[in-house]
């Protein structure tokens, strides 16, 4: 009976390392992203295709915006990531003095989803983690240089046609007579606005002159610096939904997939669910 109890103790101090072993190599939670591409509330006109935007401080859109927060909310976000300027540690200054009333007068898709999503939720971690280029970084999308040298080789049709979004973008202004914010935004999530560009744009350039795949790699640094600062305020366990311009959405979500501790949450169910609240 000694020999079989002296046998027992024995394998549970051999068990103890594994059991610690065990507990070291537990993975943590991952960081839950989910990208939701906007189109711009109050379009400044910047990009390549401007559409035009009906105005969302009426009575409808806002009934349509309430529900959409509403209804991400049920994601449980604990923190909210903007498409606006701020310096480490990137906190949003313009969440710290954002009131609820702000919403009946600041068109801006930040204000509209992202911090109406953050008050709805009761978030106090808004970040505004957009990159822009400081004195002596690259233009993140040198398009005029792109243009010029097309010009020069003979490939100014070609990048016209490459760069054309018209079709896309008028039917988006259609669907506006009709449909609701969640619904539009379903459309912008879609993959109707591919990538693509930013592959085709690599093919021009002529020589050391490669004005395209400069483009293309500026583009690629700018989503990665945004996504660094991403990293750099969440934790893990952290449950994120990131407000930003549909042209970043592909390049983000990638990045998002590619890297381990974070997982992608898609945002096309909460869509759904939005639309249908509002058909109820």
């Amino acid at each position: 009976m000694k020999i079989f109890a002296a046998f027992l103790t024995l394998l549970y101090f051999a068990a103890q390392p594994a059991l610690a072993e065990d507990i070291v190599n537990e993975e943590p939670e991952p960081v839950r992203v989910m990208v939701l591409g906007v189109y711009h509330f109050a379009n400044p006109g910047a990009d390549l295709n401007n559409a035009k935007v009906d105005d969302v401080l009426t009575p409808q859109r806002q009934k349509e915006l309430a529900t959409l927060a509403e209804t991400l909310k049920t994601f449980q976000p604990t923190v909210v990531a903007v498409e606006a300027s701020a310096k480490p540690p990137y906190a949003d200054a313009g969440y710290r003095d954002f009131k609820p009333e702000d919403l009946t007068k600041k068109r801006n898709e930040t204000v509209q989803i992202g911090y109406r999503v953050a008050h709805a939720a009761d978030i106090d971690r808004v970040y505004a983690i957009d990159e822009q280029p400081s004195e002596g970084e690259p233009d993140y999308f040198p398009y005029d240089r792109v243009h010029q040298q097309a010009e020069e080789t003979g490939d100014a049709e070609r990048l016209k046609t490459m760069s054309d979004y018209g079709v896309l973008i008028a039917e988006f202004e259609e669907q506006q007579k009709s449909q609701s914010i969640p619904e539009l935004l379903k459309f912008w999530n879609s993959g109707r606005f591919p990538d693509e560009f930013y592959w085709n744009v690599m093919t021009l350039g002529e020589g050391e002159k490669q004005t395209g795949a400069e483009l293309a790699a500026y583009w690629f640094m700018r989503n990665a610096k945004i996504f660094n600062k991403l990293v750099q305020v969440t934790e893990p366990g952290d449950r994120v939904i990131v407000v930003y311009g549909s042209g970043h959405g592909a390049w983000l979500r990638e990045i998002v997939e590619r890297t381990p501790g974070y997982v992608l949450e898609p945002a096309m169910p909460y869509l759904h669910k939005a639309t249908d609240a509002l058909s109820e």
